[in-house]
């Protein structure tokens, strides 16, 4: 291919040389909603006139909601389009060329090389749900579903490792503050496995925030925190349940309920961390931003500049996901 500015050679969409095996099984996404462009190709390789012209209108202007509710809401994809649309013939080149490409899962490694050298753990929800909207078909996730059934004993994957901004400070007195609820726990079990290793509880005050939405029914790790808890590796666990009593109760009320002690720590060099899902940690740092304004008698914008550059000397970070 040539660029239409320069003429320079654009990169292939896939790695050369490729099989067709290892370009759908490690490059295309077969279940991704699928793009009108890929739309408007595959209605040009259909036998049929009237698959063709549904293809068609599903990529046009006019066929705006139609598409929303059968390719967005329904999440259709290649794989389930090509069997719906059975004359449709594509050229493999064309195909490669529009489809959707296989993106990379992340995942926060929740183990330290202290405590395991040989292995390392993750801690994944399986995606296995209804649709909004279409509850009569269901969703799953493309990584976390091979990895809790496909994946026999044994077998390999392709993974990578890449650094993380989460480290523990220097200071041993520095106090810690993570805030981790469902599967966002992971960094901090690494942090109290390695803290754990160590031998000696740290100097500073370590504190975790977890959240789940029974005790009964998704409390990850709950033996292990106990443990961490009873070895004075973890100083202090705030919970929040969510559907275990009548109101909701979300791992940011307690951080506001706990805003005094959190200032204290804070003036003794505390380090935060949060991870987990966007608007969580984004109600968490509004939490500790209140906290700053009534116990540091500072006003709104000074708290706010104050979040900040707690944020810019590495004192509050954050691992966020939609």
């Amino acid at each position: 291919l040539a660029s239409a500015a320069g003429g320079a050679a654009s990169p292939p969409p896939l790695p050369t040389p490729c099989s067709v095996e290892q370009a759908l099984r490690y490059h295309v996404d077969l279940r991704a909603p699928a793009p009108k462009t890929l739309l408007r190709l595959l209605a040009e390789a259909c036998g049929k006139p009237t698959e063709a012209q549904r293809l068609r209108h599903l990529a046009s202007p006019a066929g705006k909601a139609e598409y929303l509710a059968y390719v967005g809401r329904d999440g259709r994809g290649l794989a389930e389009l090509l069997r719906e649309f059975a004359s449709c013939s594509p050229r493999w080149a064309a195909l490669l060329e529009v489809a959707p490409k296989l993106a990379p899962r992340y995942y926060t490694i929740s183990s330290s090389p202290a405590s395991d050298p040989e292995h390392i753990h993750l801690t994944v929800k399986v995606l296995r749900e209804p649709r909004r909207g279409a509850e009569g078909r269901t969703k799953e996730g493309v990584c976390s579903t091979q990895l809790a059934a496909a994946l026999p004993p044994a077998a390999t994957a392709c993974v990578f490792v890449r650094a993380s901004a989460f480290v523990l400070p220097e200071d041993p007195s520095a106090p810690l503050v993570m805030v981790g609820p469902g599967t966002g726990v992971a960094p901090f079990r690494a942090f109290l496995r390695q803290l754990g290793a160590a031998g000696t509880p740290r100097v500073g005050h370590v504190r975790l925030y977890f959240g789940c939405r029974r005790p009964t029914e998704d409390y990850l790790y709950q033996d292990e925190l106990a443990a961490h808890l009873a070895a004075g590796t973890l100083s202090s666990l705030r919970l929040a349940f969510s559907r275990a009593q009548a109101e909701k109760v979300y791992v940011q009320h307690r951080v506001a309920e706990d805003a005094e002690e959190l200032w204290a720590m804070l003036q003794r060099d505390a380090h935060v961390y949060i991870c987990g899902g966007t608007a969580m940690g984004r109600d968490v740092v509004g939490a500790l931003q209140a906290a700053v304004a009534t116990h540091g008698g500072m006003s709104a914008t000074a708290a706010e500049e104050y979040i900040k550059d707690l944020q810019a000397r590495g004192r509050l970070m954050q691992e966020l996901w939609s």
